[in-house]
């Protein structure tokens, strides 16, 4: 037999098994590739500070669906996206309350704006400090170097030509900062915080901290302006008895100010069943209403120039899927993912096969069982040739010559008693057929 015979009687024999083997190990690894991941790394900013309140809110969230969340601390939290873009750190994500650099934005997606979180530059009463101009040369409490709240407040301050210096300056989380400047620790602190009606647990603290005596709030006169340099910055209000109305109102008149957008933000690749748990977790905890945002305003990815991920904002306007809501979320998680990624695929495959079986195409687990015949065919030949050749066979042919025969056994077997019972019937209906009648 030719070398080109042999080639096509080979995959007239083998090419259908090769391509269900490659069918089977394709859908195999699409069933391994969705398995749910149950753990997340999340880089939070300065320990006990507010994106760190917030890391420990999505972590309370998740528990319950089995999902581990570790939360990484960075104190210069303005430099967070650089442990998210970078492959080889373990950080799928965190929170961002500053201006992503255009070169690593496409790095990332958002999974939603969650919060406005107010700029509050406060100074002591008796501090002579009546606007931020009144800061230059006085000592100002603020977060660590670097922070994206410290990066918020140098750009203000200096924006009214107040330059911030290590000596002049202390640092540490949020109530620490209000705690400095109500002491008279500091004269002033600068930072961005929770909004009055936030329901974050690190609210509570830092709200009725600032509604203590001692303290005047400073405004950010020019919010409008420095909202139009930069996109992270709004303007905004602190309303006139935001943290207290009796006995004393506070503050004693509306401020105006900007408020942060602080925005979720990880790697392009996190898995489609965690994105769904935090857009859910973000929609329970900063849904309603602020003092400075309306109830279902937030969460929302129309906010913020960086791509969202798909289906997070479906999340916050309807809730959970239907299938996350009536099934365990391993369940849920691996058919969302699966069905999401090979659902086409896999419909196309089955209409191709009903489409087949319905013009009469064998079905193909019948064709793989027709093709040993022309499979065992060509192990004899190649052993016969092998034979010829060398003289004598192999172990390895031995023991191919030994699974033909045993598969000629195995289509022989029960085949002499078929064909006697086939005799009988024959002989009995030709000795009961009645006479033929005469003319």
């Amino acid at each position: 037999m030719s070398k080109s015979r042999k080639l096509i009687s080979w995959l007239a024999a083998y090419g259908f098994i090769i391509v269900m083997v490659i069918l089977v190990i394709t859908v195999a690894g699409a069933v391994i590739g969705s398995w749910p991941r149950a753990h997340l790394t999340v880089e939070a900013g300065t320990k006990g500070g507010l994106f760190d309140a917030m890391a420990e809110s999505l972590r309370t969230d998740l528990e319950p669906y089995g999902v581990t969340v570790d939360i990484v601390n960075r104190a210069d939290s303005k430099n967070i996206i650089e442990d998210i873009v970078n492959p080889s750190s373990p950080v799928d994500g965190g929170f961002v309350a500053s201006e992503i650099p255009a070169q690593l934005a496409p790095l990332v997606r958002q999974a939603g704006t969650i919060m406005y979180s107010p700029v509050y530059i406060v100074a002591g009463t008796d501090s002579g400090i009546d606007s931020i101009q009144d800061l230059a040369g006085r000592t100002i409490s603020l977060y660590p170097k670097d922070s994206a709240a410290w990066s918020v407040c140098e750009y203000i301050l200096k924006s009214y030509g107040v330059n911030l210096t290590d000596a002049t300056s202390s640092y540490g989380n949020g109530l620490k900062v209000i705690e400095n400047t109500a002491t008279g620790v500091t004269d002033a602190g600068c930072l961005i915080d929770v909004p009055a009606g936030s329901s974050i647990n690190y609210a509570g603290d830092s709200l009725k901290m600032l509604a203590q005596p001692g303290l005047r709030f400073l405004e950010i006169r020019e919010a409008q302006a420095i909202e139009a340099n930069e996109d992270f910055l709004v303007a905004s209000q602190i309303e006139a008895g935001t943290f207290e109305l009796f006995p004393n109102v506070t503050p004693s008149e509306t401020i105006e100010t900007n408020a942060a957008l602080v925005t979720f933000v990880a790697k392009e690749n996190l898995p489609r069943e965690l994105v769904t748990l935090i857009a859910q977790s973000f929609r329970v905890q900063y849904g309603n209403g602020t003092a400075v945002s309306a109830a279902g305003e937030l969460p929302s990815t129309q906010l913020s120039s960086v791509a969202a991920f798909d289906g997070a904002q479906d999340i916050f306007e309807d809730g959970l899927p239907w299938l996350y809501r009536n099934a365990p979320f391993p369940l849920a998680a691996f058919l969302d993912k699966f069905l999401s990624s090979y659902g086409l695929f896999l419909t196309t495959l089955f209409l191709v096969l009903a489409i087949l079986d319905n013009i009469g195409f064998s079905k193909p687990w019948h064709l793989v069982r027709r093709s040993r015949q022309p499979r065992m065919r060509l192990v004899a030949m190649g052993i016969a040739e092998r034979l010829q050749k060398n003289g004598t066979l192999s172990r390895s042919d031995q023991r191919k010559l030994a699974g033909v025969e045993r598969w000629i056994k195995s289509q022989n077997q029960g085949l002499d008693e078929v064909q006697d019972l086939v005799k009988q019937v024959s002989r009995k209906s030709t000795s009961s057929s009645p006479p033929k009648s005469g003319a």
